[in-house]
């Protein structure tokens, strides 16, 4: 088998598990899935590290209560494979409700026989 060939399906498994991670802030899920090195860019333009983001779970600054996710689109080049995702939720950030549609853009790439996001932006819709 090759180690480096990802196909759409190793996308969904990975995204679903990520969202499902999300959901229950579970860090050790989250740390396997993000890379060491992961940048991704917040809808306000702040630069978003791994353990930032991993912080933030601990931390519990983001609540979700309600979520459902649909997978817009999967392109993959090699090892490489680029993600769009619109994640419908409802829920608190800091204290502070939050409700509607989100978008995020995912790079995940596969090293040795492991996919990992390598980068990320996210905004909410209109």
């Amino acid at each position: 088998m090759d180690k480096t060939k990802i196909t759409r399906e190793d996308i969904v498994e990975v995204e679903n598990k990520l969202f499902s991670a999300q959901l229950v802030s579970n860090v050790a899920i989250l740390d396997q899935l993000l890379h060491d090195d992961l940048i991704a860019v917040a809808p306000t333009g702040q630069v978003i590290t791994k353990e930032m983001d991993l912080n933030s779970h601990r931390a519990k600054t983001m609540i979700i209560e309600e979520a459902s996710t649909e997978i817009d689109d999967i392109k993959i080049t090699g090892d490489t494979a680029l993600s769009i995702v619109t994640m419908t939720a409802k829920g608190k950030v800091m204290g502070t409700p939050l409700e509607g549609q989100f978008r995020y853009f995912r790079v995940w790439k596969r090293f040795d026989d492991q996919l990992q996001v390598i980068g990320a932006s996210f905004m909410q819709l209109p």
